[in-house]
């Protein structure tokens, strides 16, 4: 307003007729609206910037959090492919068995039952955490065999076992016993002797202690009748030690082919066993087992593949095409699971050995959801499986067609939880 007064006194002293007074009149007024407009201009400015810089934060923090690949968000992935690090499983080849024989998340099973496709001596009842999504079977105290009755009673000589177990109670506290075990063995039937551990003339039995009495870490135990051959092993990784978390999910992966096992806690490899079984036996069934001696502590299930079809890399495209169900994503999203490391790697070898065939990559979804989620959803896949082969393993993505189908081709027709993980899958098509 200074200038403003400045510019009146001005005008005071240069006019003094009455004509010169109406001038001096409207040259005041509108130099005050003048002003008047300059402010409100710079108020309005202010207030816009306040605002705006709510909406660009408001939109950075969404960018960030539709970047997390834990986030279960379908409407980013039409713009967004999340990418893992695969560091951790560098060392990692465990591949599942290209043909999924049995699953079970427990999805079909009510909170409070007894699991429907499982037959036990003891108890289990189906629970929620928590801490983690899903289904699971609690596993309490007492001495307990349990038979998934999908796992078929004459196994393959070839096969992998995959779980995720959850226990509840700290690991440094002392317990005399906290077992679970899976027996491979010659019992032609795992429903018979349900009150006894270890049944069979001949079996390998992988042990998982939390205990304090008994021990602690992952265990390998042969039995035959000829006593010279048996052994066992045994190995720490953290998890199953005193620096274990409670209710963080550990995946064990169990690899079966020929006389050779090999077991893996996460992404570690903690067993390899070359003759783990004799070359004249034959393994008819699997079983869990279970010993917990302290009241309120519990294991929990969930996850559970039993897979056949155990392939080496040289005939992966045997029959032109391989369903890689060793390629995993985040429920709903196009997450890579970090477990699929070396499925793609195996992947990415032959394909380095045929640089002159090209590949088209399939993905597929079961038939949970609508058409215009899933086959959105199953491109997403695919293009993430090419992005992580280009960037992780160097393959050219020229070579790498995607396509996504839905649930368009299942494996499966039937409305089965198995059923249904059989189809969620990547294809690969040599071309």
């Amino acid at each position: 307003m200074k200038h403003t007064s400045l510019v009146i006194v001005l005008i005071a002293l240069l006019c003094s007729t009455q004509a010169e007074a109406q001038l001096f009149k409207k040259i005041k007024n509108k130099v005050e609206r003048k002003i008047e407009q300059k402010v409100d201009q710079q108020v309005d400015k202010e207030i816009d910037d306040v605002f705006d810089g709510e909406k660009k934060e408001k939109k950075k923090r969404k960018k960030k959090k539709s970047s997390n690949p834990e986030v279960d968000d379908t409407s980013e992935m039409e713009t967004t492919t999340p990418e893992v690090s695969f560091k951790a499983y560098s060392k990692y080849d465990f591949i599942p068995g290209e043909k999924l024989v049995a699953y079970e998340d427990f999805s079909n099973d009510m909170v409070g039952d007894l699991p429907q496709k499982w037959n036990t001596n003891l108890s289990s009842e189906i629970v929620t955490i928590n801490t983690t999504p899903g289904n699971w079977m609690r596993i309490g105290k007492g001495v307990g065999v349990y038979v998934f009755s999908e796992i078929p009673s004459d196994i393959p000589e070839d096969f992998t076992l995959e779980f995720d177990i959850i226990y509840d109670f700290k690991p440094d506290s002392w317990a005399f016993k906290r077992h679970l075990n899976i027996l491979l063995s010659d019992l032609e039937d795992p429903n018979t002797y349900m009150g006894k551990h270890n049944q069979g003339k001949n079996f390998a039995k992988v042990g998982l202690a939390v205990g304090s009495g008994s021990g602690r870490g992952v265990f390998f135990t042969k039995k035959t009748p000829n006593k010279g051959l048996n052994m066992t092993s045994k190995s720490y990784p953290i998890p199953f030690t005193k620096k274990g978390t409670p209710y963080e999910i550990i995946h064990i992966s169990i690899l079966k082919k020929g006389t050779r096992i090999k077991i893996y806690s996460n992404e570690e490899k903690v067993i390899d066993i070359p003759r783990a079984a004799e070359p004249d036996i034959l393994f008819k069934t699997i079983r869990f087992e279970s010993e917990i001696t302290t009241e309120n502590e519990h294991f929990y299930l969930n996850n559970i593949k039993f897979a056949t079809g155990v392939n080496s890399s040289d005939r992966l495209f045997e029959n032109g095409s391989y369903q890689a169900h060793g390629i995993t994503f985040d429920s709903g999203s196009a997450s890579i699971k970090a477990s699929s490391y070396a499925t793609l790697k195996q992947i990415a070898q032959v394909m380095k050995a045929n640089p002159d065939k090209s590949y088209t990559i399939v993905g597929h979804t079961d038939n949970d959801g609508s058409d215009s989620v899933n086959i959105p959803l199953s491109e997403n896949r695919a293009i993430a499986v090419q992005k992580i082969l280009k960037k992780e393993f160097d393959i050219d993505s020229s070579r790498l067609q995607t396509l996504g189908k839905g649930s368009s081709e299942p494996l499966s027709n039937e409305n089965t939880v198995t059923a249904k993980a059989q189809n969620r899958r990547v294809e690969i098509i040599q071309l």
